[in-house]
C-alpha cells in the first residue's frame, strides 16, 4: 500500500469519527434525561397522601374509642387506638411488598454515543420490588442477599405479628403463659424496627446516583417508590403500635434479682463514670460517622467497551483524557444525605419527607437524645440521696426506654450492608455498590450506645424496684433486665399512647 493510500485511509478514518461524534451530538435526545420505571411523581404524592391519611385516621378512631367504648373486658388489654394502628401497618406492608421500592437509570453520552448504563443485561431502568429484588438475588446466585431480603422483609413481620396475635389470646390463661408471652412481647417491641434495613440504605443509594449526574455528559435519574413510602410507613406505625401493647402482668418472686455487675462492684458514682466515659467515647464517633462516606456508587468504564457498549478500545485513550472513571464514582455520607434531600424539598415529593424523617428522626435524632438522656439519668445517682430521691430520674429513663426502641442507627448501618450484597449481582456488569468507613464508624458509636443502654437501664430498674419495695406498694409484675418503660410515662410527653409497661 503507497503512502496516499494510507493517508487517504487515516482521513477517511478520522472524518468518519468527526462525523459520527458531530451526528450524536446533534441528536434530539442528545441531552435528554432518561426515563424511570414505576408511577409518576404526582401519583406517588397522592398515594402518600392516602397513607398517611388512613395511619392517621386509625390513631382518631382508636383514641375516640378508647374515650367511649372501652369497658372492664378490656382491662389490661391492648388499647383500640394501639390494634388499630397494627392492623393498619399490616395492611400497608401488602404494597409495600407488591410495589417497586426504587427506580433509577443512567446515561452516559460520550464520543457522540449516547449509552444507557444497564445494571441487569437487557434492563436498562433499574426498578425493583422487594419481591422482585429476592427473586433476582436468588437466580443470579446471592443466595445470602435473598434470604436476608426475604427474614427482614417478609419471615419478621410475619412472626411478629403471630407473636402478638398469640400473646393476646394466653395473656390470662396462666401465671405461667403471662410470664412466658411477656418476654414474647417484649421481644416484638425491641425488634419490630428491624422488619426492612435496607430502607436506609435506598434512601442513600438513591442519592448516591442523583450525585452523579454531571449534565449533558452523564444524565442520572432516581426516585424512590411508593413501595418505599409502604414499607417505610410499615415499619414506623408497626414499630409504635408495638410500644401501646401493656405486658401480661406477672405475679412477684420472692427473691429480688442481683444487682447489675457495675451497680454492684462500682456503685451508683461507678455508673456516672461508665456512662460518663462511654459518652466521652460516643461523641467523636457518632460526629465523625455522620460526616464519613458511609456508602460509595460507581460504574466501570468497561459499560462503554465490548460487549456492553458502543465505543472501541481505541477510544480508552479518550475516556481518560476526559476523566470519566472519576465522573462516574460518587459517595455519600448521613450528612450529606441530608443535605441533598434539604435541597430537594422544593421539588414537593412526598418520599423526599419520607427520607428526612427516617434519617433526621430515626437515624440521628433518636440516638442523640437517647444518649442524652441516658447520661443526664446517670449522673443523677451522683445527686444526694442518689436516682431513687430523683422524680425526674424516671420520666427520664422512660423517655430513653422509649428513644431506644425508636432509634434505629444499628438498622440503617444493617440496611447498608445488606444493600450492597444486593447490589453485588450487578458488579459483572461494571455497577458496583460499596461499603464506606463511615458505616463502621457508626456501628461502632451505636456500640457504645448500647452498651450505654444496657448499664444506666439496668442501673435504673434495680433501683426502682429498690424504691417499690420501700414504699411497700406490691409489683403487679418484674421489670426484666432488659426494661420497659413505666406507666408514670402515660403522664409526661406520651399520655395519648397511655403507655403501660410497667404498672403499679
Amino acid at each position: 500500500m503507497s503512502l496516499t493510500s494510507k493517508i487517504k485511509e487515516i482521513e477517511d478514518t478520522v472524518s468518519a469519527g468527526i462525523h459520527e461524534v458531530y451526528s450524536g451530538l446533534n441528536r434530539p435526545d442528545y441531552d435528554v434525561p432518561p426515563e424511570l420505571g414505576g408511577d409518576s411523581p404526582t401519583q406517588i404524592n397522592w398515594l402518600v397522601f392516602l397513607v398517611i391519611f388512613s395511619v392517621a385516621a386509625s390513631v382518631a378512631l382508636g383514641l375516640l374509642l378508647d374515650a367511649r367504648c372501652r369497658g372492664k373486658v378490656m382491662d389490661g388489654r391492648p388499647r383500640f387506638w394501639s390494634l388499630l394502628l397494627l392492623l393498619t401497618s399490616y395492611l400497608l406492608l401488602i404494597p409495600g411488598l407488591t410495589n417497586p421500592v426504587f427506580s433509577f437509570s443512567i446515561i452516559i453520552n460520550v464520543i457522540g454515543h449516547r449509552k444507557t448504563v444497564e445494571p441487569e443485561e437487557g434492563h436498562p431502568v433499574c426498578t425493583e420490588t422487594a419481591w422482585s429484588l429476592a427473586h433476582l438475588l436468588w437466580t443470579t446466585g446471592s443466595r445470602i442477599g435473598a434470604f436476608l431480603v426475604i427474614l427482614f422483609s417478609m419471615v419478621i413481620p410475619a412472626l411478629e405479628l403471630i407473636m402478638l396475635v398469640l400473646g393476646e389470646m394466653f395473656r390470662f390463661t396462666s401465671a405461667r403463659c403471662a410470664e412466658v408471652f411477656r418476654y414474647v412481647i417484649m421481644w416484638v417491641q425491641h425488634r419490630s424496627k428491624w422488619a426492612s434495613p435496607d430502607m436506609f440504605a435506598y434512601v442513600l443509594l438513591v442519592n448516591l446516583v442523583r450525585t452523579i449526574q454531571h449534565d449533558p455528559l452523564i444524565l442520572a435519574r432516581a426516585r424512590l417508590e411508593i413501595g418505599f413510602s409502604c414499607f417505610s410507613t410499615f415499619v414506623v406505625t408497626a414499630t409504635v403500635s408495638s410500644l401501646g401493647i401493656p405486658l401480661p402482668q406477672v405475679k412477684q418472686v420472692e427473691d429480688r434479682p442481683q444487682a447489675p455487675i457495675v451497680l454492684r462492684y462500682f456503685g451508683e458514682k461507678g455508673v456516672a463514670l461508665v456512662a460518663g466515659l462511654l459518652a466521652v467515647a460516643f461523641v467523636p464517633l457518632f460526629l465523625h460517622g455522620l460526616c464519613s462516606p458511609c456508602m460509595s456508587f460507581h460504574i466501570e468504564p468497561k459499560q462503554l467497551f465490548p460487549p456492553y457498549g458502543p465505543l472501541p478500545e481505541s477510544a480508552k485513550p479518550a475516556i481518560d483524557i476526559l476523566d470519566l472513571k472519576d465522573l462516574l464514582f460518587s459517595e455519600t455520607s448521613i450528612v450529606t444525605c441530608i443535605r441533598d434531600y434539604i435541597a430537594r424539598i422544593s421539588k414537593w415529593e412526598a418520599n423526599t419527607f419520607i427520607s428526612l424523617a427516617l434519617l433526621v428522626v430515626c437515624v440521628v435524632g433518636s440516638t442523640m437524645f437517647d444518649m442524652i438522656c441516658l447520661v443526664v439519668v446517670a449522673f443523677q445517682f451522683l445527686l444526694d440521696g442518689g436516682y431513687t430521691s430523683m422524680n425526674s430520674g424516671q420520666y427520664l429513663i422512660d423517655t430513653a426506654r422509649v428513644l431506644r426502641k425508636l432509634s434505629m442507627l444499628d438498622v440503617a448501618m444493617v440496611g447498608v450492608y445488606l444493600v450492597t450484597v444486593c447490589m453485588s449481582m450487578y458488579a459483572k456488569y461494571g455497577v458496583v455498590v460499596s461499603l464506606e468507613n463511615g458505616t463502621w464508624i457508626l456501628l461502632a458509636a451505636e456500640v457504645i450506645h448500647a452498651v450505654t443502654y444496657h448499664v444506666v437501664e439496668s442501673a435504673c430498674s434495680h433501683k426502682e424496684m429498690e424504691r417499690q419495695e420501700l414504699e411497700m406498694e406490691p409489683l403487679s409484675e418484674v421489670a426484666p433486665p432488659s426494661g420497659c418503660c413505666s406507666s408514670r410515662l402515660s403522664g409526661f410527653w406520651l399520655l395519648p399512647l397511655n403507655y403501660p409497661f410497667r404498672e403499679k
